[in-house]
């Protein structure tokens, strides 16, 4: 019997197994405890390790995705309940915030390595009472709620403040004054691709009159700066490579942190994305993947993941069965409605201006408006969504998109997925989804009302319980 097969095998005893890492006098150690007495073997990793049988509750553990497709899975916190006796009661003074907590269910009979890993999270701490000791935790995404920027200028104008960060190509940047007697400013805490342009409130600065450091990320200016300077700059080059996409963007957003990235079939378009705040990553990652048509998520394995969201995957790797439902658990969750017109921004100006020079408005107008806005629009509608759909709406979305070709691209795939509702459906199922991942492809015994394929949006399982609550889309 595989493994796949045991978890949709009703009526078998599930052992489930924690390892809960904290810290003991500075270093890294793992408690292992159990729902059943169990004890790995000699080939197992860790080898002859006894689990204490002392978990009794909890495991709700709950993920999501919008129902949109892009940016983060959302998550409650969850917990695991063990037995109030003394050889618990040290985890209420132990080292666990921040430490991983990992779940794995099989058979008490087996090896621990033929086990599957069903949750991985970041331990919120313990919170004992006088009848048990709960372990919180939430999934891995809690490692990307920290800044981005972290570098800060010891001294000169710009001492205590955050070092920029500018990635893709981005539009009227504002450089931050670094040394005011020398006219010196910075606009990347990294080696960049180049700059395009720099202006003083919106007229353009001759060549002659500054000199550019891209290794260093300044500017210097040879004349006395006047009014709101702004830039275009093609930002960070990292190992002589200029960072463009998503999937470039991302993949060294992670890396800064020390997280690997699983990057799969994003939009290749051209982004822009400058950083001055403390702009946390994974909201730098909700805008990037929103740019895109992307989400991410941490698998149960907690390997960071990112993906493209199509619509329904062309391959469905989980079976939504009748026989796997619990008796009338199956219902519909909500109606999507369609849209009839989408408003896609693009090419975000990263600093509008409300002092541009005259010249500007008398010789060139539509960069007056351009410099003075948020960013530029392409919109696309589809008349006969709305004849057939009476609810249909329209929708209006910020991205960090810079052409306007890609705009329309993404505009055109966007509209395409939407031009007719969309159904979630709930169900609650025996142990089998306890292999699922988020955004996989299901199939379903009994159609919905657009036929038989669905991608998996939202997962709330109970590995002691071995029932799962599937919210599935199509």
């Amino acid at each position: 019997m595989t493994y796949e097969q045991w978890l949709a095998t009703a009526g078998l005893y599930r052992c489930v197994l924690v390892e809960l890492d904290y810290i003991d006098a500075g270093t890294p150690k793992t408690a292992y405890f159990s729902s059943a007495a169990f004890v790995s073997a000699g080939t197992d990793s860790p080898a002859h390790t006894a689990y204490d049988p002392f978990v009794i509750g909890g495991m709700d553990f709950e993920r999501s995705l919008a129902e949109v497709f892009t940016g983060a899975t959302s998550t409650r916190t969850a917990d695991v309940e063990l037995v109030a006796i003394p050889a618990t009661a040290w985890l209420a003074g132990a080292k666990v915030a921040g430490q991983q907590i990992r779940v794995y269910l099989g058979d008490k009979a087996w090896p621990k390595a033929d086990f599957g890993q069903v949750i991985t999270g970041i331990c919120d701490g313990i919170w004992p009472d006088a009848n048990s000791v709960r372990i919180k935790f939430k999934d891995m995404a809690k490692a990307l709620q920290q800044p981005v920027l972290t570098s800060r200028h010891s001294s000169g104008a710009a001492s205590g403040e955050l070092k920029p960060l500018c990635l893709g190509r981005c539009y009227n940047i504002s450089p931050q004054l670094i040394d005011s007697g020398n006219h010196i400013y910075m606009f990347n805490s990294v080696a960049s691709q180049a700059v395009t342009a720099v202006r003083f409130n919106g007229d353009v600065v001759a060549p002659a009159d500054y000199t550019v450091n891209l290794a260093a990320g300044t500017i210097t200016f040879s004349v006395f700066p006047i009014g709101d300077v702004t830039m275009d700059v093609d930002g960070a080059k990292i190992a002589g490579t200029w960072l463009q996409s998503a999937s470039q963007i991302i993949d060294y957003l992670c890396d800064r942190v020390g997280i690997t990235a699983d990057i799969s079939g994003l939009q290749g378009y051209l982004l822009g994305l400058y950083l001055t705040d403390d702009t946390q990553l994974s909201a730098a990652l909700d805008d990037i993947c929103a740019s895109v048509g992307g989400y991410w998520l941490f698998d149960r394995l907690g390997q960071f993941t990112c993906r493209a969201f199509n619509g329904v995957p062309v391959t469905q790797t989980a079976a939504i069965t009748d026989d796997q439902n619990l008796y009338a658990s199956r219902q519909p969750r909500r109606r999507i409605t369609p849209l009839h017109e989408l408003t896609l921004g693009y090419a975000r100006n990263w600093t509008p201006l409300n002092t541009i020079a005259a010249s500007i408005y008398e010789n060139t107008p539509d960069i007056a408006k351009r410099l003075a806005g948020e960013e530029l629009t392409v919109t696309q509608s589809a008349p006969a969504v709305l004849t057939a759909y009476a609810d249909a709406q329209t929708l209006t979305v910020s991205t960090l998109i810079v052409a306007e070709a890609d705009a329309n691209t993404e505009a055109s795939r966007r509209m395409a997925l939407s031009a007719l509702p969309r159904y979630v459906y709930e169900t609650q199922q025996l142990a089998a989804p306890l292999q699922w991942q988020l955004g996989d492809g299901a199939t379903l015994q009994t159609p919905g009302v657009n036929g038989t394929a669905a991608v998996i949006t939202k997962l709330a399982e109970n590995p002691l319980k071995g029932v799962v609550r599937v919210e599935f889309w199509q």
